[in-house]
Formats: C-alpha cells, sequence, structure tokens
C-alpha cells in the first residue's frame, strides 16, 4: 500500500519538489507525526507499508529518492542502494545499531525519530548545495534545446497574470501544508519583480518549485514560472556591471561517470540546466566539496569558473548571510580541463556568445522549421547515429534450458517472460528487478530492455556498468559487458567513453592467450567506427585494417557476419577518403559475403549498396549506380519500422543518376 503527501495525482499538483522522500514504514508506529516531521523539511513524502509495492515504486520512478526505512534488514538495503535514483538511505529501528556490507548511501541506523530527522536535514542541505545541479554537454540534443529556449524566453513579453495563476496554482499544491502556504501567501503579497533574486534562490517557495521546473527540458513544465524567469533574467543583466576578469568557485559531490563526460568533452561547451549558483569564496566551496562522511562513493569536486566582462551574472546575500554568484539562466561555459586528484579541479571559462552562435547555427540549418517544430524535435528520444556500431554479443531474453543439478528459474522470471511475451515491457522490468540474487545476466536484460523499448539510456548504462563490475568482484574480465557499454555511449553520440571501453576491452583481451580474434575484431571495429564518427578517417582506416589483418591471419570463420561489417566499414572509410577503387574492391567482396551469408542485418547491407552506388557513381558507371541505388529503395520500402530519413537520401541519389542518365542520352 502507498499513500502520497504532499502531492496528488493531478496534472497541476504533481510532484513539485527536487526530492521525493520514501518511507517504508512496517511498523505503522506514530506515522502521522513522523510523516508531518519529514514534510516539513521536504514537502513530498511517500509512504508505503509493503516492500515490494516499494520497491517497484522506486525502481520505476525517475526522481531524485531519500529513502528512509523501519527494515534494517541487509539484503533489501543492499537493493535498495543499488538503485540508481536513489541518494540517501536512513534507517529508524530501535532494534539495530550497525548493518553489514559498504553501503556509501546509508547514513545511518537510528533508535530516535529526532535524531534521523536532525541527520536527514543536514544531508539533505548538503545535497541542496553540493549535487543539486543538472549539467547538459553540447553534443546532447537538450544543450540546443536550453540554448533555443533560452533565445525564445528572451524574446518574450511578460505574461499576464502569471503570478497570480502561479499562486494559485501553489495553494492548491501545499492543501494542507501549513509552512508552505504561508510561504505561498507571503510571496503573494510582497512580490516585487526588482526582488526576484531573492524570491528564486532564499524562499523555499518559489525557488524549489522553479528548480524542479528547470531540472528537464519541458515547455509545460516550465511555462507557469515565465513571469520569474524574465524578471530574473532582467535582473542579473541589470546587476551585470563588472570590469575585467575574474575566477569564481563552487565545490560539489560528482560522480565518477559525470567527471568522466567533463574530461570528454574538454574543449567543448556546457551549460546547467537553469541558473548556475557559485561564489568568489574558494575556501568556502573547498570545505563544501571536501565534507568527510558524505558519499564516500562520489568524488571531491571543485570548479574554478574563469570570466571575462561580457558574463551575465548577479550576488544573491543568502539566509545565512553568505554571499551567492548567479549566473544568467542556461549560460553556455567552456570545459577548459579536469585535474583528478583526492579534490578534483573542473575547469570552466565563461563564452560570451557561444551558445546563442550554436542555436543559430542549428537554426540555419532548419529554415523553415517553426520552433515550436525545432523544440518538438530536440526532445525526441536519441537514435543511434548512421553507420551504427558493430552489435554487441546478444542477451537473449529467453527461458534458460534446464540442466540436471541447476536451480530451478526465479518465479520472478518466470513472470518477467510472460510480461514480455505480452508486450508489457515496464512490469517486465519491475520483475526481472525484483530477483535475488542479482546476476549479471539479468542486469544486462534490465539495462537492454531500457534501451531498445524505452529509450533510457541512462538507466541501460548504467546497469552495464554495474554488471561489469559484478564481473570483476568475481575474478572475470568482463570483456563483453565493457563492449556493450561502448556501444550505449557510442549511440549517445559520447564518443571519447565509447573508445575508453573499445581499447580498454581489447587491451584485455590482448593481454589473454589463446586469443579470441573474434571478440579482438568487435573491439578494433568499434574503435574504428568511433573515429570514423570524429571524421578522424586515417585512425578509423588503420584498425579497420587492423581487424582484418586479424581475420586472415588467424584464418577462422566463426563469424563470417563480423567480417562482413568489416569490409562494409573498409568501404564507407575509402569512400570517404576519396578511395573509390578500392572501396569499389572492397565493397563488392563485402556484398558478396553478406549475401552468402545470408547476413540479417539489413541496415548495413542497405548502407553498403547506397555506398557502393555512389562509388560506382564517382568511378563514372551511371548503370551499377542505378542498379545498387534501386536495391537499397527496395529494402529501404519494406523495412519495419521505416527509415524515411535514409530512405530519402536514396531516393535523392537515384533520382540524381537518372539525370545525369537523361542528360547523357543514355535512357
Amino acid at each position: 500500500m502507498a499513500t502520497n503527501v504532499g502531492s496528488t495525482s493531478t496534472d497541476l499538483n504533481s510532484n513539485r519538489e527536487c526530492v521525493t522522500f520514501v518511507w517504508l514504514d512496517l511498523r505503522r508506529e506514530s506515522a502521522g507525526l513522523f510523516v508531518n516531521a519529514l514534510r516539513s523539511i521536504n514537502d513530498c513524502v511517500r509512504t508505503y507499508t509493503d516492500i515490494s509495492v516499494c520497491l517497484d515504486s522506486i525502481q520505476s520512478s525517475h526522481e531524485t529518492i531519500f529513502f528512509i526505512s523501519s527494515t534494517s534488514n541487509t539484503e533489501f538495503l543492499s537493493t535498495i542502494h543499488q538503485c540508481i535514483n536513489v541518494e540517501a538511505m536512513f534507517v529508524l529501528d530501535p532494534n539495530m545499531n550497525t548493518t553489514r556490507g559498504d553501503l556509501p548511501k546509508l547514513f545511518g541506523i537510528f533508535n530516535q525519530q529526532e535524531e534521523l530527522l536532525r541527520v536527514l536535514k543536514e544531508t539533505f542541505d548538503t545535497f541542496e548545495q553540493t549535487q543539486l545541479e543538472r549539467f547538459t554537454f553540447e553534443t546532447d540534443q537538450s544543450f540546443l534545446w536550453w540554448q533555443l529556449w533560452k533565445e525564445v524566453i528572451t524574446s518574450k513579453k511578460s505574461v499576464p497574470n502569471g503570478k497570480n495563476d502561479l499562486v494559485e496554482q501553489a495553494r492548491n499544491y501545499y492543501q494542507g501544508n501549513s509552512k508552505g502556504l504561508r510561504a505561498v501567501d507571503e510571496f503573494d503579497r510582497s512580490y516585487r519583480p526588482n526582488d526576484t533574486l531573492q524570491w528564486c534562490f532564499r524562499s523555499s517557495f518559489p525557488s524549489n518549485h522553479l528548480r524542479h521546473a528547470l531540472f528537464s527540458p519541458k515547455i509545460e513544465s516550465i511555462s507557469p514560472y515565465y513571469f520569474l524567469i524574465n524578471d530574473a533574467i532582467r535582473s542579473i543583466q541589470q546587476h551585470s556591471k563588472h570590469s575585467g576578469h575574474g575566477q569564481l568557485f563552487r565545490g560539489m559531490k560528482l560522480s565518477n561517470e559525470l567527471v568522466d563526460l567533463f574530461e570528454t568533452h574538454t574543449g567543448q561547451l556546457v551549460c546547467a540546466n537553469g541558473f548556475f549558483l557559485c561564489s568568489k569564496a574558494r575556501n568556502v566551496e573547498l570545505q563544501l566539496a571536501a565534507l568527510p562522511g558524505y558519499r564516500t562513493d562520489l568524488m571531491s569536486v571543485l570548479f574554478k569558473i574563469d570570466f571575462d566582462a561580457s558574463a551575465h551574472f548577479a550576488e544573491v546575500q543568502m539566509e545565512n548571510g553568505s554571499m551567492a554568484t548567479i549566473f544568467d539562466v542556461a549560460t553556455s561555459f567552456r570545459v577548459v580541463c579536469v585535474s583528478r586528484s583526492a579534490m578534483t579541479v573542473i575547469k570552466l571559462k565563461t563564452t560570451s556568445d557561444d551558445g546563442k552562435k550554436f542555436v543559430q547555427e542549428y537554426r540555419e540549418k532548419n529554415k523553415g522549421k517553426t520552433v515550436q517544430v525545432l523544440f518538438d524535435e530536440l526532445t525526441k528520444p536519441p537514435t543511434p547515429p548512421t553507420p551504427p556500431p558493430p552489435p554487441p554479443p546478444k542477451v537473449e531474453i529467453k527461458k534458460e534450458p534446464e540442466r540436471n543439478n541447476s536451480p530451478q528459474i526465479p518465479e520472478e522470471e518466470l513472470e518477467a517472460n510472460k510480461y514480455l511475451k505480452e508486450g508489457n515491457i515496464d512490469e517486465a522490468i519491475k520483475a526481472y528487478r525484483r530477483i535475488r540474487p542479482m546476476t549479471v545476466r539479468i542486469l544486462k536484460i534490465i539495462g537492454k530492455l531500457s534501451v531498445d523499448y524505452k529509450q533510457d539510456y541512462h538507466t541501460g548504462i548504467e546497469c552495464y556498468r554495474q554488471a561489469f563490475q559484478m564481473q570483476q568482484k568475481a575474478g572475470a574480465s568482463g570483456t563483453d559487458t565493457l563492449v556493450e557499454l561502448g556501444v550505449l555511449h557510442y549511440e549517445r553520440g559520447h564518443f571519447d567513453l565509447a573508445m575508453k571501453c573499445y581499447t580498454r576491452a581489447l587491451s584485455l583481451h590482448e593481454s589473454t592467450q589463446p586469443h579470441d580474434v573474434n571478440s579482438m575484431m568487435i573491439c578494433l571495429i568499434g574503435i574504428a567506427n568511433t573515429h570514423r564518427s570524429r571524421k578522424e578517417l586515417n585512425e578509423a582506416l588503420d584498425y579497420a585494417q587492423r581487424a582484418r589483418a586479424l581475420y586472415e591471419k588467424s584464418g577462422t570463420s566463426e563469424s563470417e557476419s563480423i567480417v562482413a561489417q568489416n569490409l562494409v566499414l573498409l568501404t564507407n572509410i575509402h569512400h570517404e577518403l576519396g578511395n573509390n577503387d578500392q572501396a569499389l574492391k572492397v565493397g563488392t567482396k563485402a556484398l558478396t559475403l553478406s549475401e552468402f551469408t545470408h547476413l540479417s542485418n539489413q541496415s548495413q547491407t542497405v548502407e553498403l549498396l547506397n555506398t557502393l552506388g555512389l562509388v560506382e557513381m564517382k568511378l563514372g558507371d551511371l548503370s551499377q549506380a542505378r542498379y545498387y541505388f534501386e536495391r537499397a529503395l527496395k529494402m529501404y520500402s519494406q523495412m519495419k519500422p521505416p527509415r524515411q530519413s535514409e530512405k530519402a537520401e536514396v531516393e535523392k541519389n537515384l533520382q540524381r543518376i537518372l539525370e545525369m542518365q537523361q542528360n547523357t542520352g543514355k535512357i
């Protein structure tokens, strides 16, 4: 059973807090008083009295969760600890003082409510200061979304009745919360545009709701706050009267994966989702980043931000008397460098108009499209780039064959398989997550389902990362998992992270005897594909040729499809380098091999046909080029789901050939 406190099921009153408190109450003792105390810290509290319902809810949620439990069961706490979206855990159990296992998210087991509430409040405040930021890099579609949105909102006029509408919504949201209602009433009486920065960054309302709305690029979530954001932008611009250069600081606790992203985007642009707060007080920010005992699984990070006279920011005195510096909404910074140590330093510098130029170039490429169409396109789930990377070893989602002396398939897996057959992916994932003990195979299935059916790359990557860690602890190499991680990073456009995975997997294979030729070829092809996507064609050619040489030297024929993949890749690289004679030679061989092996990768075959058409067109054989384009077009017409953009490209190429033939009198 579950009870939502602080939010109802209507759209207007959906959760508007950045954090959700989940309270698993198995004893049901003093529940009302304790929930009220929790709600005085954070308005959104969800109470559960059933472990299974609670676990399913957490695992299917994308909210940031502080978990409070009345049970100290070690296995259950370990399961909760593995949930990506759980940031902190607290246990209220009068009969227990300690628990086994390495659980950095667990902040304590408490005998008394008062002590738990005190530590919870301190942890929540620290979280808001050191972790409550989201960053978007220029390789993500959402970066373009933010820059486009900023351009649009700064040109908007003030929204009539914006304040009154927000106040009405907030009063509905805070029903039954006297503290929240008092904050709304005070805002209604006292808000003035000149004081907007104090309201947006000091008062619990509307600052918490505004920050939550800015967490994700959704027009419908942000629109109620347009008047506030516009007032804040104007106020920052009015106060941005500084000369010369300077440096600001921000101390944070970040995951190793996020630091990796900053490192791989060195030299590129990044922006915070919303406003970005920092300080002139370096020592204060250093202390925040170095807080002992707070999430030892996170890295201590100090941001150093170099600014010049063109930067837009303003200073605001916070409730504790300290001065905070607030950068304008969606301000773009350039990542200068990342220096890893006990205190990792990420150096950024302000860029006056680079974000604006970025979106102007995008709009120039999309002339004729309305702003709303551009927003819709930028919020679509990411699609794999062309060409696709080599597929990893497939995770088969099926019932395992029975073996003598082997344990029975868990009931939860049978349930998950049933949901899969019905096409109910969400319930299947929930069932898989309930399997105990969790295994590498099940983690990979969850990750694959999350990516393939929900386009949830964050969960997919986290599942494969946990699977790799599990393999390492068990003494296994985990090279297959590294390759699969590389594929996911590649599909997201994070080519540097993909390269790290592929090269590490290749190194592990090279250190193992006897060599697994097929697996080494997959790594080399992955590296070559990544270089090709980064327009590093000579490097791509080198790795693709290494893969071919490896196959020819070994003489193995276990997987002709991998050989065909490599030949297709070589064909594309030779063509892009202008070596069309060599591209034709390799491509013809690749096509013969693909047809001989009945290669199931249709997208690869149809891409090869299109490339061969382009090659023949460059070499002047228009009839053969037409033959390849017509074959490619026929395949695209039969593919499901349809590949409209690729099909349109082939149609365009075919039309060019027909026109060229007509002009030369060959028809």
